[in-house]
Protein backbone atom coordinates (compact mmCIF):
# COMPACT_ATOMS: atom_id res chain seq x y z
CA UNK A 1 0.00 0.00 0.00
CA UNK A 2 3.12 2.53 0.87
CA UNK A 3 4.06 1.97 -2.36
CA UNK A 4 1.41 2.56 -4.19
CA UNK A 5 1.03 5.95 -2.78
CA UNK A 6 4.37 6.74 -3.02
CA UNK A 7 4.32 6.37 -7.14
CA UNK A 8 1.78 8.66 -7.48
CA UNK A 9 3.41 11.48 -5.23
CA UNK A 10 7.07 10.98 -6.90
CA UNK A 11 5.13 11.93 -10.17
CA UNK A 12 3.50 14.82 -8.70
CA UNK A 13 6.47 16.31 -7.12
CA UNK A 14 8.82 15.58 -10.11
CA UNK A 15 6.15 17.24 -12.11
CA UNK A 16 5.79 20.19 -9.93
CA UNK A 17 9.50 20.73 -8.95
CA UNK A 18 10.44 19.88 -13.51
CA UNK A 19 11.72 22.19 -15.31
CA UNK A 20 13.09 24.58 -12.36
CA UNK A 21 15.53 26.16 -14.79
CA UNK A 22 13.04 27.02 -17.25
CA UNK A 23 10.74 28.46 -14.69
CA UNK A 24 13.51 30.21 -12.74
CA UNK A 25 16.09 31.45 -15.82
CA UNK A 26 13.61 30.65 -18.79
CA UNK A 27 14.85 29.48 -22.57
CA UNK A 28 16.55 32.89 -23.27
CA UNK A 29 19.15 34.93 -21.85
CA UNK A 30 19.61 38.89 -21.83
CA UNK A 31 23.32 39.54 -22.84
CA UNK A 32 24.26 43.13 -22.69
CA UNK A 33 26.30 44.78 -25.47
CA UNK A 34 28.25 47.75 -25.55
CA UNK A 35 31.29 49.46 -27.57
CA UNK A 36 33.18 52.55 -27.87
CA UNK A 37 32.41 54.24 -30.56
CA UNK A 38 28.58 53.39 -29.27
CA UNK A 39 26.08 53.37 -32.15
CA UNK A 40 27.90 50.33 -33.93
CA UNK A 41 25.52 47.81 -35.62
CA UNK A 42 24.81 44.35 -33.86
CA UNK A 43 24.74 41.47 -35.25
CA UNK A 44 23.67 38.09 -33.93
CA UNK A 45 23.88 35.02 -36.27
CA UNK A 46 23.76 37.13 -39.40
CA UNK A 47 20.75 39.51 -38.51
CA UNK A 48 21.06 43.38 -37.33
CA UNK A 49 19.35 43.22 -33.81
CA UNK A 50 20.18 47.31 -33.37
CA UNK A 51 23.19 49.65 -32.29
CA UNK A 52 24.91 49.54 -28.84
CA UNK A 53 24.46 49.86 -25.96
CA UNK A 54 21.61 47.83 -26.42
CA UNK A 55 20.52 44.11 -24.63
CA UNK A 56 20.62 40.96 -27.02
CA UNK A 57 17.76 38.58 -26.07
CA UNK A 58 19.57 34.89 -27.21
CA UNK A 59 18.16 31.17 -27.35
CA UNK A 60 20.30 29.67 -24.49
CA UNK A 61 19.76 25.85 -26.26
CA UNK A 62 22.17 27.61 -29.32
CA UNK A 63 25.26 28.49 -30.09
CA UNK A 64 25.19 32.24 -31.24
CA UNK A 65 27.83 34.59 -33.08
CA UNK A 66 28.03 38.24 -32.24
CA UNK A 67 29.43 41.09 -34.92
CA UNK A 68 29.94 43.94 -33.80
CA UNK A 69 30.59 47.00 -36.58
CA UNK A 70 30.66 49.99 -36.99
CA UNK A 71 31.73 51.83 -40.60
CA UNK A 72 35.40 53.25 -40.33
CA UNK A 73 36.28 50.64 -37.67
CA UNK A 74 37.71 47.02 -37.61
CA UNK A 75 34.64 44.50 -36.78
CA UNK A 76 34.73 42.26 -34.01
CA UNK A 77 33.27 38.92 -33.99
CA UNK A 78 32.22 37.11 -30.44
CA UNK A 79 30.99 33.48 -30.28
CA UNK A 80 28.21 33.07 -27.39
CA UNK A 81 28.55 29.77 -26.50
CA UNK A 82 25.84 27.21 -24.44
CA UNK A 83 27.49 25.46 -21.35
CA UNK A 84 25.73 23.34 -19.24
CA UNK A 85 24.71 25.69 -16.02
CA UNK A 86 24.66 24.09 -12.17
CA UNK A 87 20.81 24.06 -12.01
CA UNK A 88 20.88 20.74 -13.66
CA UNK A 89 22.59 19.02 -11.38
CA UNK A 90 19.92 20.07 -8.68
CA UNK A 91 17.17 19.94 -11.04
CA UNK A 92 17.64 16.15 -11.72
CA UNK A 93 18.10 15.44 -7.88
CA UNK A 94 15.10 17.69 -7.19
CA UNK A 95 13.12 17.03 -10.24
CA UNK A 96 13.87 13.91 -11.47
CA UNK A 97 14.28 13.27 -14.80
CA UNK A 98 11.07 14.88 -15.77
CA UNK A 99 12.31 18.40 -14.78
CA UNK A 100 15.46 17.33 -16.90
CA UNK A 101 13.66 16.97 -19.62
CA UNK A 102 12.06 20.25 -19.76
CA UNK A 103 15.11 22.18 -19.03
CA UNK A 104 16.80 19.93 -21.52
CA UNK A 105 13.90 20.62 -24.33
CA UNK A 106 13.38 24.30 -23.12
CA UNK A 107 17.23 25.09 -23.36
CA UNK A 108 16.82 26.30 -19.94
CA UNK A 109 19.35 23.75 -18.68
CA UNK A 110 22.43 25.61 -20.23
CA UNK A 111 24.27 29.59 -19.85
CA UNK A 112 25.33 31.33 -22.30
CA UNK A 113 29.07 32.47 -21.96
CA UNK A 114 30.58 35.53 -22.19
CA UNK A 115 27.11 36.84 -20.54
CA UNK A 116 27.93 40.58 -21.42
CA UNK A 117 30.35 41.69 -23.86
CA UNK A 118 32.12 45.02 -24.42
CA UNK A 119 34.43 46.09 -26.89
CA UNK A 120 36.95 48.92 -28.14
CA UNK A 121 36.61 49.11 -31.52
CA UNK A 122 39.63 49.96 -33.57
CA UNK A 123 39.67 52.59 -36.75
CA UNK A 124 40.71 51.17 -40.03
CA UNK A 125 40.54 52.26 -43.49
CA UNK A 126 40.31 48.66 -45.17
CA UNK A 127 37.42 47.04 -46.18
CA UNK A 128 36.30 44.15 -44.24
CA UNK A 129 37.66 40.78 -45.50
CA UNK A 130 34.19 38.56 -46.97
CA UNK A 131 36.48 35.41 -46.09
CA UNK A 132 36.41 36.18 -42.46
CA UNK A 133 32.96 37.19 -42.68
CA UNK A 134 31.71 33.54 -43.93
CA UNK A 135 34.17 31.74 -41.57
CA UNK A 136 32.09 33.16 -38.92
CA UNK A 137 29.18 32.59 -40.26
CA UNK A 138 30.14 28.79 -41.05
CA UNK A 139 31.19 28.55 -37.09
CA UNK A 140 27.60 28.75 -35.88
CA UNK A 141 26.27 26.77 -38.31
CA UNK A 142 28.66 23.65 -38.04
CA UNK A 143 27.63 24.12 -34.03
CA UNK A 144 24.10 24.03 -34.51
CA UNK A 145 24.26 21.22 -36.98
CA UNK A 146 26.82 19.21 -34.45
CA UNK A 147 23.63 19.99 -31.83
CA UNK A 148 21.03 19.10 -34.25
CA UNK A 149 22.91 15.63 -34.86
CA UNK A 150 23.13 15.20 -31.32
CA UNK A 151 19.52 15.70 -30.84
CA UNK A 152 18.65 13.29 -33.52
CA UNK A 153 20.67 11.10 -31.76
CA UNK A 154 22.79 10.81 -34.82
CA UNK A 155 26.37 10.75 -32.65
CA UNK A 156 27.05 10.29 -29.18
CA UNK A 157 27.64 12.49 -26.18
CA UNK A 158 31.65 11.45 -26.55
CA UNK A 159 31.43 12.57 -30.41
CA UNK A 160 29.41 15.54 -29.86
CA UNK A 161 31.77 17.19 -27.49
CA UNK A 162 35.02 15.87 -29.82
CA UNK A 163 33.19 17.51 -32.65
CA UNK A 164 32.08 20.81 -30.40
CA UNK A 165 36.04 20.95 -29.39
CA UNK A 166 37.23 20.55 -33.33
CA UNK A 167 34.64 23.39 -34.58
CA UNK A 168 36.52 26.08 -32.10
CA UNK A 169 40.32 24.99 -32.57
CA UNK A 170 39.25 25.26 -36.41
CA UNK A 171 37.83 29.03 -35.78
CA UNK A 172 38.93 30.33 -32.79
CA UNK A 173 42.16 28.40 -31.48
CA UNK A 174 42.61 31.25 -29.01
CA UNK A 175 39.62 30.05 -27.09
CA UNK A 176 40.39 26.23 -27.40
CA UNK A 177 41.56 26.01 -23.46
CA UNK A 178 38.20 27.96 -22.17
CA UNK A 179 36.12 25.52 -24.06
CA UNK A 180 38.00 22.20 -23.42
CA UNK A 181 37.24 23.32 -19.44
CA UNK A 182 33.86 23.65 -20.50
CA UNK A 183 33.57 20.60 -22.29
CA UNK A 184 35.37 18.60 -19.52
CA UNK A 185 32.92 19.64 -17.70
CA UNK A 186 29.74 19.07 -19.39
CA UNK A 187 30.49 15.41 -19.93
Amino acid sequence: MKNQLLLPFVIVTSTLLGGCATIIKGESQFIPINSNPTHADVIADGTLKGQTPLELKLERKRDHLVTIQKEGHKSISIPIVKNVGGAVWGNILAGGLIGWGVDATSGAQYNLSPTSISVELETTNEPENQEEVDARQAFVLELNQTDQMKEQGQISDTEYLEMRQAIFKRYFPEMTTVEDSDIEGQS
